[in-house]
């Protein structure tokens, strides 16, 4: 067997996601909570701090939307500031399902850490490891790379929009981002801007920053999940083996084998349920949400030029890779988990023992239903949604 030094492990999975959580004051998400209130208030007193702050956004967002109501107001004000409420809005209620859930979500993660220390045996399973693990850690970073970048880009863009109207016409334009309602006259004058415009910055770096952290999460348990299917698959196909010296089938370890297979195939449907009860609700809200917000965002591009369309163009590349690579991940766990079909129907069966091929038999049939994660049982996590 190949040195494991050269392999992944288990924490080299996760250890991006982690550190998009701590960057919002959460712990890694192995980590239930401490006992005891004030252990558990001391722990995640950054997490407490970016959630107020996000809360108080969405909340001046609201505000400031209530109160363009009461002056005369274009359509196109509105439909500018309805896409940012309803990206607080999905933050927060990520971040209530990351705080509210910790325990299940540690819970979930320990699950998939005894499944990799059990699943992972021989060079053929590094290998299938390697293969799905490794792509899954870059495609979730770059794309959380990606999206902090095109956030930053959609807060400082108001800047750039200053100096260059500052240079044609030798006035100072104050601009934001996005609208929050302030006790004061946020652009009255340079103190009380140049004090707020940084913390838009980082508003917008935290809003990103959830929204990434929660669907990273979500998209490497579930190439956990498709890397166990695959494995099992593996195992399936080689559930019956010769003897060396016989060079007979031998029915009893096979029986074994198959059995393994058909309690391992038990378990990462239970996982499945498992990350179906913690996600979908949340994937519910962040799909209907993002569909609103994406139809408003393109008529948005429709009606504006210059530096307006680059805004809504990176506010809308952010909903749509965020959905992609959510909507990806879910079709692979339907592929990976359909396979064993296949995997079941190839392995020799014919030369076995009658409760050999009723346990084949059982596997194909509840192959034939593949692992479906759903947004709250509604929208099905695929990429035919995704293209709806």
């Amino acid at each position: 067997m190949k040195n494991h030094a050269t392999h992944l492990t288990f924490e080299d999975t996760l250890v991006n996601t982690n550190i998009m959580l701590l960057m919002m004051g959460i712990p890694p998400c192995e980590e239930p909570y401490p006992v005891g209130v004030l252990a558990a208030v001391w722990r995640n007193a950054g997490f407490i701090a970016s959630f107020l702050l996000l809360s108080y956004t969405t909340i001046g967002e609201l505000i400031y939307l209530v109160r363009m109501f009461e002056r005369d107001v274009n359509f196109l004000e509105v439909t500018f500031q309805a896409p940012c409420i309803g990206y607080c809005i999905i933050g927060v209620l990520k971040m209530i399902i990351l705080a509210g859930r910790r325990n299940t979500i540690a819970e979930l993660v320990a699950l998939f850490r005894a499944k990799w220390n059990q699943a992972i045996v021989d060079d053929e399973h590094w290998k299938l490891c390697d293969d799905i693990m490794r792509p899954a850690i870059r495609v979730t970073s770059v794309t959380a790379l990606a999206n902090v970048v095109m956030g930053i880009s959609f807060t400082m863009l108001p800047i750039a929009e200053m100096i260059y109207h500052h240079y044609y016409t030798g006035i100072w334009n104050r601009q934001l981002a996005f609208n929050i309602w302030w006790p004061f006259d946020v652009l009255a004058g340079a103190k009380y801007f140049w004090f707020v415009y940084p913390l838009y910055v980082v508003i917008g770096f935290t809003g990103i920053i959830i929204h990434m952290a929660f669907d990273c999460l979500f998209c490497i348990l579930a190439a956990h999940l498709c890397m166990h299917f695959r494995i099992l698959e593996h195992n399936l196909v080689h559930a019956v083996e010769e003897s060396e010296e016989q060079q007979e089938p031998v029915d009893g370890s096979s029986m074994t084998r198959l059995q393994d297979a058909v309690v391992n195939h038990q378990d990462l449907i239970g996982c499945s349920v498992f990350m179906q009860n913690v996600f979908g609700n949340t994937l519910f809200v962040n799909f209907f949400g993002s569909s609103i917000i994406i139809c408003i965002q393109m008529f948005m591009i429709t009606t504006v030029s210059g530096y307006m369309l680059v805004k809504f163009v990176l506010f809308m590349l952010c909903f749509l890779i965020e959905l992609l690579m959510l909507c990806a991940y879910g079709e692979d766990i339907v592929e990976s988990s359909g396979a064993l079909i296949n995997a079941a129907y190839g392995c020799q069966w014919y030369e076995q023992s009658k409760p050999f091929h009723r346990t084949v038999l059982q596997i194909i049939h509840r192959s034939q239903q593949p692992v479906l994660l759903t947004a709250w049982k509604i929208w099905p996590i695929q990429m035919s949604t995704f293209s709806r």
